[in-house]
């Protein structure tokens, strides 16, 4: 996808709106009306931050999921594909998720898991094209109010936290080794939440290549699929 229309120093995203499932007479207007908010979005414009923005992302789930997963940002092909998390992250998210006793295609069932992303737009190439870029804490700031309604409106039972940035602005300032593994707790508006850290499921992430990595990774699975049952997700 290209970046055109950006001007020196800025990068042109796509932003978009959040893919609803039909649900409650009383809840699905307020998703729909979120979702056109953010497909509205021009605050990065509007900050000086973006040169241009179109919406591509499109979240997904009702406000009955059971499990909020929470990852960094929409990829470069949000634009092509109704659903996140269809490519190769995909793929490894759903590997992740039958390591925990879900069914593979539990991510995709909007009754169950709501998808969503720390930020609304795709960041861009990473330096050297090499993955994407990390939205800056502006664009973070600028989209946390829709988070913060998100987490209003599905009022998630469990928490999952996919990738350094998501983990920062969920969990804390603090490494990913000291965070995946053990179950962690959230607090967003006055609600605590029972909580699982994990990387990123990019193949572009080089964090479970370590040994010690990978034997958190097994506990934080271990411990998503503990919550599974005691939440009956």
């Amino acid at each position: 996808m290209g970046l055109a229309g950006a001007g020196p120093g800025l990068v042109a995203l796509r932003t978009g709106a959040v893919d609803v499932a039909p649900q409650s007479p009383r809840a699905r207007p307020r998703l729909a009306l979120l979702a056109d908010e953010v497909a509205g979005c021009r605050r990065c414009v509007g900050a000086g931050l973006l040169a241009e923005v179109h919406p591509v992302w499109r979240g997904r789930g009702t406000s009955r999921a059971r499990l909020l997963v929470v990852g960094q940002a929409p990829g470069a092909s949000g634009h092509l594909h109704p659903k996140p998390f269809t490519g190769a992250a995909g793929r490894t998210l759903r590997q992740w998720f039958a390591g925990a006793g879900f069914p593979e295609d539990a991510i995709h069932d909007g009754s169950r898991v709501f998808l969503t992303s720390v930020t609304k737009c795709f960041p861009g190439p990473g330096p050297g094209d090499k993955g994407d870029r990390m939205p800056s804490p502006a664009e973070v700031a600028l989209c946390r109010p829709y988070l913060d309604r998100e987490f209003a409106l599905v009022r998630p039972r469990v928490v999952l936290v996919l990738g350094r940035l998501a983990a920062t602005e969920l969990v804390g300032r603090r490494p990913l080794t000291d965070l995946v593994g053990p179950e962690q707790v959230i607090e967003r508006l006055g609600r605590t939440y029972p909580a699982i850290v994990l990387p990123h499921p990019s193949g572009i992430s080089r964090w479970l290549n370590d040994p010690e990595h990978q034997l958190r990774h097994r506990q934080a699975l271990a411990g998503l699929a503990d919550l599974r049952e005691r939440f009956d997700l």
